[in-house]
């Protein structure tokens, strides 16, 4: 297994992969373990699919914490940086942590105001949202192969 190539050349991946996490902070961790690029066992892999499909469903819950709180934060932005460390190295993670805050901080003040503009219930426009963190989640992790 590769970690990474030249980290220079995969920094817009880092960021793409940051984004995604922001959106959805399992998300890129599962896209890099189908593409074979997170050490570990293989069981990791399945876990990773798992907690990405878990948060699929649970950001639909009205119980589930703003992702912009402390602790769901703190969550994107490692998840972030680990996946801009698995593809682009010690910038690749800086670069990761970064994009992942700009994304989490997006995605909310984006889905509330096309709720507000649509008048969509939430679930509605969060399914959108998580087409396009999967979207992104290819898009980070397609040249890697």
């Amino acid at each position: 297994m590769r970690l990474h190539r030249s980290a220079s050349n995969h920094l817009a991946e880092a960021a793409v992969l940051g984004v995604t996490a922001g959106l959805r902070s399992m998300t890129p961790l599962a896209a890099l373990a189908l593409r074979g690029r997170v050490p570990g066992p293989p069981a990791l892999k399945w876990v990773l699919l798992a907690a990405a499909a878990g948060e699929l469903v649970g950001d639909k819950l009205p119980m589930t914490p703003a992702r912009t709180s402390p602790p769901a934060l703190g969550g994107r932005l490692a998840s972030g940086a680990i996946a801009g460390a698995l593809v682009a190295g010690p910038a690749g993670a800086a670069v990761g942590a970064l994009a992942a805050g700009l994304g989490a901080y997006a995605g909310q003040y984006g889905r509330a105001a096309l709720s507000g503009k649509t008048g969509w219930p939430d679930p509605v426009i969060a399914i959108g949202e998580d087409k396009l963190a999967l979207g992104l989640a290819y898009v980070g992790t397609r040249g890697l192969d």
